[in-house]
């Protein structure tokens, strides 16, 4: 399976609210927290059906804020992905200042399919998901990408 065809990622304004509600909730504690989308590839375009919301652990260190997603936790998304014939596209989550992809965010990513997308939201998404200071990264076979063009090009919501 990949993902390297798709161009353009549809998903509801209902998920985009829902995890953006989810997202600055965590952040009002200044935690990070992953949020996931899955759905079916349909060509060039990618159908956003779903979220996920893993149990997760959010750490604060003095090299600064990470998520741990445990395996028994992963394992039920799996499931829940066979189940629905779905597959895990994009993961999300916010830092407290600026969008990038960390060191941590490309060695452990959940999403791991070729062409996979990973969206970093800056500010604890104070602005919401697809501000001008949000980043997009797509899974090259070169390791995660910065995708051009921008995220709220790459992500439509309707």
């Amino acid at each position: 399976m990949s993902l390297t065809d798709v161009v353009l990622f549809r998903v509801s304004k209902d998920l985009v609210r829902r995890t953006e509600k989810t997202l600055k909730a965590a952040g009002k504690h200044g935690n990070e927290l992953f949020v996931f989308w899955s759905g079916k590839q349909e060509g060039a375009e990618f159908l956003v059906e779903a979220g996920h919301v893993p149990l997760q652990t959010a750490y604060k260190t003095p090299d600064g804020l990470s998520v741990e997603v445990l395996g028994e936790e992963l394992h039920k998304l799996n499931a829940w992905l066979y189940t629905n014939s779905h597959v895990l596209a994009l993961q999300i989550h916010c830092h407290p200042h600026d969008a990038y992809h960390s060191e941590t965010d490309d060695r452990f990513p959940i999403v791991t399919t070729l062409g996979g997308a990973s969206l970093v939201v800056p500010e604890f998404c104070r602005q919401g998901l697809l501000t001008d200071g949000s980043v997009l990264y797509r899974l090259s076979t070169d390791g995660w990408k910065r995708a051009t063009p921008p995220a709220s090009d790459l992500i439509r919501v309707a």
